[in-house]
């Protein structure tokens, strides 16, 4: 069933969740996860350096990849 209510935001509802974080370690262990920004910046660094992104192997990956990326070969 899809979500009918409450609050939608995760880390908002940990935060505002009335209970002690030294009494209740898993609130801020929530509070600690949900405030991880997801970016795959060091994947794509290494990407750069192995030269796997804009090079002839790039321009050889199938169609049904390339397209979904943004961006000519």
């Amino acid at each position: 069933a899809p979500f009918a209510g409450g609050q939608a935001d995760g880390l908002a509802w940990w935060e505002n969740l009335p209970v002690n974080s030294d009494a209740h370690p898993l609130k801020a262990f929530a509070i600690i996860i949900l405030s991880i920004v997801p970016h795959a910046a060091e994947v794509e660094h290494l990407f750069s350096e192995l030269g796997g992104m804009q090079s002839a192997k790039h321009c050889n990956l199938s169609s049904h990849i390339q397209d979904t990326w943004q961006g000519p070969c």
